[in-house]
């Protein structure tokens, strides 16, 4: 009996991250969808940034790098984008966030905010950057602003949500 309660413990444990999991591929696929208002080309919007950034401060086991840089070459490959792009920039973002991961935590929501929105406009300004050399144009800003903006808005309507099931795993 005690066999197949561990069993049925591990699969809903599992089953739990597994739902993280499931969240950071919607958040891609969100990040996907062209926005008329807000098409700057190739640079795509920060909805992926959300799901990576927070579970890379709060969760850093959840997203070892090979999960980042996988995910990375996901959105290249379904974005027909430069190939490595995002995964590099994940893969930065990831190594630099998990660096501050201390600092974060004694944080206010705010200034993880904050550190939100220097993230996600680093991260698009460099695929805009590399774009722009990649093409020999330079990309419209006002479409970059409007995306840093969106995903820094938007962050605030997840991390309550992200935070209570952060909770729901530690039981």
């Amino acid at each position: 009996m005690s066999f197949l309660n561990s069993i049925s413990l591990t699969l809903m444990k599992a089953s739990k991250y597994a739902a993280v999991y499931v969240f950071l591929l919607c958040l891609l696929l969100l990040s996907l969808i062209n926005i008329p208002s807000l098409q700057s080309g190739e640079i795509r919007q920060g909805f992926f940034l959300i799901g990576l950034y927070f579970w890379t401060i709060y969760r850093p086991n959840l997203l070892p790098y090979s999960i980042v840089f996988l995910l990375g070459i996901v959105m290249d490959v379904l974005s027909g984008g430069l190939l490595g792009l995002h995964a590099f920039c994940f893969m930065v973002l990831a190594i630099v966030v998990r660096g501050q991961r201390r600092f974060l935590l004694g944080q206010s929501w705010q200034m993880v905010w904050a550190g939100f929105f220097l993230a996600v406009g680093l991260t698009q300004s460099f695929q805009a950057a590399a774009y722009a050399l990649q093409s020999s144009t330079i990309p419209d800003l006002k479409y970059l602003l409007a995306n840093i903006v969106l995903a820094g808005l938007i962050y605030p309507l997840f991390h309550p949500l992200c935070m209570a099931y952060n909770r729901y795993l530690s039981e």
